[in-house]
């Protein structure tokens, strides 16, 4: 990789800067796309489509997402423009979600109505189809722009911060604006929010030209899915996913359910985790260079494997605390491992791509980052439905406390893959420890 390449300390930043703008528009748009169009019956609001009419958009949604995953990775793969490969996605793709997203808070109809539906399916569409564009490209820019070792974990590392970042700003400023002006207003001051971020660290990077012959898709997949260090990885990955997902789902019950606080307390319980997995970055970025990204992140994973059970037991602890300070306890404990776990996969994965390119001669990052979402995609889907039919078979008050242990039986399945990682064969890409 040419020197002139890679981001110096302030274009870092500003590149970094990026997934603050795409959380705090996806973030806002999961938060309040329910409430909005299908808002509860006893809160006095318009309802503008059916509960399951608003399902099945947000599905279609989805459904576009994971399938353009792929096909935008290829597609800037194999893309030769003078201006870079990545570039182009962001800064074309960038206005489009800005706009898609404050057109979303703008139905036809303030009445429930099949214009409302078919306007919310394309517009979601749309918006998930933009955000793939310009964010898988983004990713596929961290192999790249920065060196193998400690430069791409703390890359990484603010990455995970804006993107953190973003996300409290989505529920701060979202649930501000939307009481202060309505939500037409909030989608037209966040879209520019979110905009400014992403132009910046599209313009922040510089790539350098490639000269190599592009790949065909299936070729590409093929060349992606025989590297065993990327199944390896992404199977691993993929069952920690499955388990954490579970827990996230379930949140808002936990806090209302186990640790007996009101609705309006989420908020401050995910803040507080937010907080402890902001402080836990730098330490993360020490960590991995002392032992490697692999074994720090089989760390985290063993430490979430602990976690969890006291998850599952809150409340029922034998000391002199309640079970609201006993949950906002293991917020905090969750910290360490979660900034690990928000760090250390994308920096292996760039490690894992930049390796492929050294041995192959061929550049397929997008497509390594593209089967990261989608698989991890699909473990979300099926974390939603073990989580469903764990509560509807056990009922809440069981159900919230089996579903932080089937969680870490997850994760303990995670390690036991994860552990066969090929650190020895991906030793020149980065992955062990510097010097």
């Amino acid at each position: 990789m040419e020197a002139s390449c890679v981001l110096t300390p302030a274009r870092r930043i500003l590149y970094s800067l990026g997934p603050f703008g795409s959380s705090l528009l996806q973030q806002t748009v999961l938060l309040w796309v329910f409430y909005f169009y299908a808002p509860p019956p006893d809160q006095g609001l318009p309802q503008r489509v059916a509960p399951a009419l608003l399902g099945l958009a947000m599905g279609i949604g989805r459904a576009v997402d994971a399938l353009a995953d792929p096909l935008v990775a290829h597609w800037s793969d194999r893309l030769r423009w003078q201006i870079g490969r990545r570039r182009p996605f962001i800064l074309v793709g960038a206005p489009l979600l800005a706009v898609s997203f404050a057109l979303l808070w703008r139905p036809p109809h303030e009445v429930v109505s099949a214009a409302n539906f078919f306007f919310l399916a394309a517009v979601l569409g749309v918006f998930f189809f933009v955000l793939t564009v310009v964010l898988n490209p983004y990713m596929a820019l961290l192999p790249e722009v920065t060196r193998p070792g400690r430069d791409r974990v703390v890359t990484s590392a603010w990455q995970s911060a804006f993107s953190l970042t973003g996300t409290a700003s989505a529920f701060l400023a979202s649930s501000a604006l939307a009481a202060w002006a309505g939500y037409p207003v909030m989608g037209l001051v966040l879209a520019p929010l979110g905009l400014i971020p992403l132009l910046v660290a599209g313009v922040a990077v510089r790539e350098r030209p490639i000269a190599d012959t592009p790949v065909d898709f299936w070729p590409a997949l093929r060349m992606v899915f025989g590297q065993r260090a990327f199944r390896v990885f992404i199977v691993g990955f993929a069952l920690l996913w499955l388990g954490l997902s579970m827990v996230n789902l379930s949140m808002a019950l936990m806090v209302t359910v186990l640790m007996g606080l009101p609705r309006a307390a989420v908020g401050s319980v995910l803040g507080a985790s937010v907080a402890a997995t902001l402080l836990g970055l730098p330490a993360v970025a020490a960590l991995a260079g002392r032992l490697g990204k692999p074994r720090a992140l089989l760390l985290a994973m063993a430490a979430s494997g602990v976690i969890l059970p006291l998850l599952a037991s809150v409340g029922l602890w034998p000391v002199p605390l309640g079970a609201a300070a006993q949950g906002y306890l293991v917020a905090a404990l969750a910290g360490l491992p979660l900034a690990a776990l928000f760090v250390l996969p994308n920096a292996i994965l760039a490690d894992i791509a930049q390796e492929v390119a050294r041995e192959r001669g061929q550049r397929l990052e997008g497509m390594f980052f593209a089967f990261q979402g989608l698989i991890l995609n699909g473990a979300t889907s099926v974390a939603a439905a073990a989580l469903g039919v764990v509560l509807e078979v056990f009922g809440y008050a069981l159900g919230l406390r089996l579903a932080p242990l089937l969680a870490a039986a997850c994760v303990v399945a995670g390690i036991a893959v994860f552990s066969r990682f090929p650190e020895g064969e991906q030793g020149a890409a980065g992955l062990r420890p510097a010097g």
